[in-house]
């Protein structure tokens, strides 16, 4: 029998695995963020924007493949919803590395009480 158009492929072990690759592109995506906010400064909104939008893609990626897995009776892969967690704590670790290397730079200026 010829399975190449069914679903027999995206299964590993019962679980629907299709989609675990671009679970770990973007868990790529967010270490690489996270390493380049570590070695040099990068704008706050440059950081946010890639971090909200990335994790809005792969929340959205987390609930469409339990759409799927509901649909054909499988059971669902835990590795995407740990790339997730994983990608969201990253993603709130470069924010807040960016926070905090825009927020030593910033000279408060003194002035003095003479009049």
């Amino acid at each position: 029998m010829d399975t190449r158009f069914t679903y027999k492929h995206f299964v590993d072990e019962n679980a629907f695995s299709l989609l675990d690759p671009i679970f770990e592109a973007t868990l790529l995506f967010a270490v690489l963020l996270l390493i380049i906010v570590i070695i040099k400064k990068v704008s706050i909104w440059f950081c946010l924007l890639f971090a909200s939008l990335s994790v809005i893609v792969t929340g959205q990626l987390l609930w469409f493949s339990g759409i799927i897995v509901d649909e054909l009776n499988l059971g669902g892969s835990n590795k995407g919803f740990y790339c997730f967690v994983v990608m969201l704590l990253i993603h709130c670790a470069a924010v807040w590395i960016s926070l905090v290397k825009s927020s030593k730079h910033k000279k408060i200026p003194q002035y003095s009480e003479e009049i």
